[in-house]
């Protein structure tokens, strides 16, 4: 469970460097958003573990620039991790638009909502993990965002599903 809390933080960083924009003020009110998908796994030893984080970015350009930054960041400091293409799309599939609901889904997530002009809102779930080590592991990586994120940040419950 420690690796496992290690490589989360790991792209917790990248969230950060996603977050990266000057100003701050009241949260940026976007319309038209384009949502960022990025996707990392890794093998824990007969385990392979996912990460899935979807943010709600103002527009493609911003999101594409920033998916790179994510990309060395998290390649940089997980050499074993596989991170797959970003994806900046207009929508996202039905089953991962309703994470912006807060809706509950078979797995615990961490639900990020923008508290400044800095920061956007968030999805990051962790796949392959029991109740329990997702939910622990939600709230262990849910702490450490809090440590700099001035949005709200809460632990969805898995649907038991």
């Amino acid at each position: 469970m420690k690796k496992l809390f290690v490589l989360v933080v790991i792209v917790a960083v990248g969230w950060f460097a996603w977050q990266k924009f000057s100003g701050g003020g009241a949260p940026l009110v976007i319309k038209d958003p384009i949502f960022g998908e990025m996707r990392a796994s890794v093998t824990m030893g007969n385990r392979e573990i996912e990460m899935a984080m979807f943010v709600r970015m103002e527009n493609e350009y911003v999101c594409k620039s920033r998916a790179r930054e994510v990309a060395q960041d998290v390649l940089k400091d997980c050499p074993t991790c596989s991170l797959q293409p970003v994806k900046c799309q207009a929508s996202l599939p039905p089953r991962y638009a309703r994470l912006f609901n807060d809706a509950p889904i078979a797995s615990p997530y961490l639900s990020l909502t923008a508290g400044n002009g800095t920061e956007r809102d968030g999805r990051l779930v962790v796949y392959g993990l029991t109740d329990h080590e997702g939910v622990t592991l939600c709230e262990q990586l849910r702490a450490k965002i809090k440590e700099r994120y001035r949005g709200e940040a809460h632990c969805v419950p898995p649907s038991g599903g």
